[in-house]
């Protein structure tokens, strides 16, 4: 029998060294040192540390991570959370306070980017051709090669 709102807690107390494999939302308050792959989301709250590479649905970062993300959808680094290494995903998140170093890399789909630009009514006032010159790999939305 499963329960819909189960999660695992690490308390502020608990070190583990090794990997960490599952299915169910994951919140670290004490130290973790090696691998963790949730499918769901992890909280690290501020007293956490993981110093390991991370794998996750959704990441909320309070605490500190040194080590590579990689995340399904969002990754939020709350004020007083940093992290030190490596983030990959579609969104990220970094509060006024939140520290990185490291490369964060967002994959970014143009069509998808003007979808929600146009939503938010902020619709782009160029041309058709414009618009195919923004798509071009390194154009820089169409101004390399533009002359002054």
């Amino acid at each position: 029998m499963t329960h819909d709102n189960s999660q695992t807690v690490i308390g502020k107390s608990v070190t583990i060294k090794g990997e960490i494999h599952g299915s169910e939302p994951l919140i670290i308050e004490g130290t973790v040192e090696g691998r963790v792959q949730i499918e769901t989301s992890v909280m690290i709250r501020d007293s956490g540390l993981v110093k390991a590479d991370l794998d996750a649905a959704n990441l909320n970062i309070a605490g500190g991570v040194v080590g590579n993300i990689s995340v399904k959808e969002k990754v939020e680094i709350v004020n007083g959370g940093y992290v030190v290494g490596d983030i990959r995903a579609p969104r990220v998140v970094i509060n006024d306070g939140a520290s990185v170093k490291g490369h964060i890399e967002m994959e970014v789909d143009p069509d998808k980017a003007q979808a929600r630009r146009h939503q938010n009514g902020h619709a782009s006032s160029t041309s058709p051709a414009a618009s195919e010159e923004q798509k071009k790999p390194g154009s820089l939305g169409g101004l390399l090669g533009r002359k002054a």
